[in-house]
């Protein structure tokens, strides 16, 4: 059996779909610098509030050496797919002594039919408590993860 050239360009374009997907949910890692690591973690539904909007809680995992602050930027996206940029839909700033994990409470937007497909995105710099400043990371990425409204 052969299959036309149209039916073989589709096979291999839902193939390469279906491993961008898994590459994108693989690829949330730490990033240290200056004695601190983070890492951001794949949102998470938190509750439903009473006019029935979900809420979802993007996590940061810190850990910093003793005398050291994280000053960190997490970006929250909508994820849209090859021919559409994703959809920014929020800013957040925090800084981070010791062990912790911030929890970053928001409402699950509504961008289009169907599934949200969640994603933060973080970097940071550090400061020591005599003044020394690191310069900042590169963009992490957190997994991708998908929410009916």
């Amino acid at each position: 059996m052969t299959l036309s050239k149209t039916t073989r360009r589709i096979a291999a374009g839902t193939i390469a779909a279906a491993a961008l997907g898994i590459a994108a949910a693989t690829n949330a890692h730490a990033v240290s610098t200056s004695g601190c690591t983070a890492t951001p973690l794949t949102p998470e539904y938190s509750h439903t509030q009473s006019n029935g909007v979900k809420v979802l809680n993007y996590k940061i995992s810190v850990s910093c050496s003793s005398g050291r602050t994280a000053y960190i930027t997490q970006e929250r996206y909508e994820e849209d797919g090859f021919l559409n940029a994703d959809d920014h839909v929020g800013t957040s700033t925090f800084s981070a002594r010791g062990v912790t994990t911030l929890n970053n409470y928001r409402t699950l937007v509504d961008t289009e039919s169907g599934q949200e497909e969640m994603y933060q995105r973080i970097r940071f710099y550090v400061r020591s408590d005599n003044g020394v400043q690191s310069g900042w990371t590169g963009w992490h990425k957190s997994a991708v993860r998908a929410f009916y409204n």
